[in-house]
């Protein structure tokens, strides 16, 4: 599941790709595309994800011995998702990312950030005719880059996420999630997998290196994880280290739009 990306020697797992390209929901349909790829699990015509061993046997991560644990009995497609998304083991993978300065604490654009930046572009001009108005200048500005946002990818981790492909049907759902399409071709076909059941899926994507704006709305595309900031355990998949602000709420899980 390792995919090498950039000469700087950064590596970005599958999981771990589909964690920046769209959250901690997308980061749990990836892991379950492997398990099916692998074999390791089965889901049904009608949407039922089972385990094939009752041992754990096959998983090369927490998260996948988390959903593999999990699968010991039938579930739902949707419902696992969505309960890995959350897990604690998704929200070590976070952590993971932070530590390696591929995620950040994102900020929620301000709807006032452009008034600021009109008020720095006039305080210049006026600064021609009274050289006291550019002390307000970078005031303006500070006010104004605060208020613009900023994505919870880093600029590194958008450079790494450049390099990654989906060159097999797991980086496929890795980039575009089970509801999306590769070459025209519905990702959730490369599976054998009914339209019924990958439309459990609700289809909300959301590159991170193609957001308009940094909402502040999570991981990836998640929806609500900014709240957790860099020192938040219980959000699935966008915690830090402590703190209970979020628990294992779905404010803070992939079912928000991180798929």
């Amino acid at each position: 599941m390792e995919t090498p990306t950039t000469a700087q020697g950064t590596w970005l797992s599958a999981e771990e790709a589909g964690f920046l390209t769209a959250g901690p929901r997308r980061a749990a349909e990836t892991v379950l595309a492997r398990l099916i790829d692998t074999g390791l699990v089965r889901v049904s015509r009608d949407g039922l994800v089972s385990a094939v061993h009752q041992n754990g046997q096959g998983a090369t991560t927490s998260v996948e011995a988390r959903m593999l644990s999990h699968a010991q009995t039938p579930v739902r497609f949707d419902t696992i998702v969505q309960s890995i998304a959350r897990s604690t083991e998704v929200a070590d993978l976070y952590r993971h990312l932070f530590s390696r300065r591929l995620m950040q604490v994102p900020r929620r654009r301000g709807d006032g950030w452009w008034f600021s930046l009109a008020v720095a572009g006039m305080l210049t001009l006026a600064g021609f005719v009274s050289p006291a108005f550019f002390v307000g200048v970078p005031v303006a500005l500070c006010f104004s880059f605060l208020q613009y946002g900023r994505s919870p990818v880093t600029k590194a981790g958008k450079e790494a996420l450049k390099h990654v492909t989906a060159h097999d049907r797991v980086h496929a759902v890795a980039l575009h999630g089970f509801t999306g399409k590769v070459g025209g071709q519905n990702v959730g076909e490369l599976f054998d997998l009914p339209q019924s059941v990958v439309k459990m899926i609700p289809p909300k994507a959301h590159k991170a290196g193609k957001r308009s704006k940094a909402d502040g709305g999570g991981c990836g595309a998640a929806s609500s994880c900014s709240s957790c900031g860099t020192t938040s355990s219980g959000c699935g998949g966008c915690g830090g280290s402590s703190g209970s602000s979020c628990g294992g709420s779905s404010s803070c899980g992939g079912g928000g739009g991180g798929d």
